[in-house]
């Protein structure tokens, strides 16, 4: 096998083993002559002897013989191995060109597979929002007029019922003060499924006051610079309900005393940036496990942008988000 690989690298060999046999063939016939002539000139009666010369002679023959036979076998021998050698080097590169159509062919395979899952993952997240804001829209409108008619009517029964009895007007406070707390669950919860001011009030004004609210109810501060950006309105949701589920992945696991969070435009890309000073963690661990994470990637990949995470233990956690931005409205 190294004989084989030295001639697969150096073409070179087999001629010049050739030419050295051819050499050595040429130098043995030299020799062969040049002994005979000798023998001839110094020791004419022993070759003139019929058994002593003949014998001499036919040894020097047998030699030359020899000498021409080992030769042509080593050139034999040598041409087989270069063959060898030359048809292991075509089995080689037929193996090596499979080799690479076979990794193209699974590199296609694969960026098909990826398109796919982003777009399945697109169409999940659609199909997702859409029943959210089909839910949003049932528990504003229907439980929201329900619970508004019946405020309402508590609140005349609480009228008419005014300096007659104490304890059924206090029962109705009470009622009035529930149906008011199970009003403003309803609000809360029909934002959550699909927040309505994102289309009202637009998304900075939207993203304030998340900020507020997580900083009022986790006790964080929340450094908030948001300037006007141009999205449209299925990336604005989705850097929405990214800075959602950031904020709370901090409230869940990071530690932080402050958070900090960014959104501006420069020229034609949008950055968003989610900051704290929290714990913490490695990004190589959790790469395989941290499925928010990962669903984070594939929303922005399908708004055809890119996200980055930097974190370290101690250090904590940045995610940096840019995406192109929606081109002015004429």
């Amino acid at each position: 096998m190294r004989m084989l690989q030295v001639l697969a690298h150096r073409p070179l060999v087999l001629p010049l083993a050739t030419a050295g046999a051819l050499a050595m063939v040429a130098v043995s016939e030299l020799a062969y002559r040049e002994t005979v002539g000798s023998l001839a000139q110094l020791a004419p009666a022993v070759l003139s002897q019929t058994g002593g010369g003949q014998a001499l002679q036919q040894s020097l023959l047998w030699g030359r013989i020899g000498v021409m036979v080992l030769s042509l076998i080593s050139l034999v021998a040598l041409f087989l191995v270069h063959r060898q050698g030359l048809a292991l080097q075509q089995q080689q590169q037929q193996r090596q060109r499979r080799t690479q159509a076979e990794n193209l062919t699974l590199e296609a395979e694969v960026a098909q597979r990826t398109a796919e899952l982003v777009a399945l993952a697109q169409h999940l997240q659609t199909a997702r929002e859409d029943e959210r804001a089909r839910l949003a829209r049932d528990l504003h409108d229907e439980l929201g007029a329900l619970l508004t008619s019946a405020k309402l009517d508590a609140a005349r029964i609480r009228t008419r019922l005014a300096g007659t009895a104490p304890d059924a007007l206090e029962r109705l406070a009470h009622l009035v003060a529930a149906l008011d707390s199970v009003i403003a669950l309803q609000r809360s919860i029909s934002e959550n499924l699909h927040p309505s001011s994102l289309r009202q009030l637009g998304l900075v004004p939207t993203l304030q006051n998340l900020a507020d609210g997580f900083s009022q109810a986790a006790g964080i501060p929340v450094h908030c610079q948001l300037q006007p950006v141009q999205l449209q309105p299925q990336a604005q949701l989705m850097v929405y309900r990214l800075v959602q589920e950031s904020i709370t992945n901090i409230s869940k696991y990071a530690q932080a005393r402050q958070v900090w969070l960014d959104l501006h435009q420069a020229g034609g890309q949008v950055q968003l940036q989610v900051r704290d000073d929290g714990v913490g963690f490695d990004p190589a661990i959790l790469r395989h496990t941290a499925c928010g994470l990962l669903g984070m990637r594939y929303r922005v990949q399908a708004e055809q942008g890119s996200l980055r995470l930097a974190s370290a233990p101690g250090q904590g956690t940045c995610i940096t988000v840019h995406l192109p931005a929606a081109p002015l409205a004429a």
